[in-house]
């Protein structure tokens, strides 16, 4: 049997902890009493070593906030949050701004840092908040601040893209 199993229904409680800290050092828009639901088609932890993966379509929700990948590996030394990986084709995130909106990244590789409130993405990586967009290979970008640094290799560019807002309606 394997060492998983042999526990029980312990692992579950296990490999869900470290989401669960994850959501109670969520964002400010983030309602941290609501559940976290993980789905995938396979998970594994590693208690001694604080890091739980999860395989296959994963999909990790929180109130308004997806995280999606092929592979999402979730350290966790000590029952403490220290940061999420996903991988994808793209891997995606979806939450909402502190005013209420849309923001959604992607890219091949997605670093979560809980504590700085930051998400890392890199190779063809994408930001849509609202209507405008970024692109480079490599973004940083502070969900707390909404503040974002873009850069590329050798011989890319950034590209940034920004829709105007509507004009107030002039009175007579």
């Amino acid at each position: 049997m394997h060492p998983v199993h042999d526990l029980g229904l312990r692992p579950w409680a296990l490999l869900l902890l470290p989401l669960l800290l994850w959501a109670s050092g969520a964002t400010a828009q983030q309602d941290t009493e609501l559940p976290v639901h993980v789905e995938a088609d396979r998970a594994h932890l590693d208690d001694r070593r604080g890091i739980s993966i999860y395989r296959g379509n994963v999909t990790i929700t929180q109130g308004d906030t997806v995280i999606r990948g092929d592979v999402v590996t979730v350290h966790s030394p000590e029952r403490e949050l220290e940061r999420m990986e996903a991988e994808g084709e793209p891997a995606r995130l979806d939450t909402l701004d502190k005013d209420g909106r849309p923001v959604h990244a992607e890219a091949q590789r997605m670093t979560f840092l809980p504590p700085s409130q930051e998400v890392i993405l890199s190779g063809n990586a994408r930001i849509l908040q609202s209507e405008d967009e970024f692109r480079g290979d490599r973004i940083v970008y502070d969900l707390e601040k909404a503040v974002l640094e873009a850069s590329t290799g050798e011989t890319g560019r950034v590209e940034a893209i920004f829709t105007p807002g509507e004009r107030p309606a002039e009175t007579e």
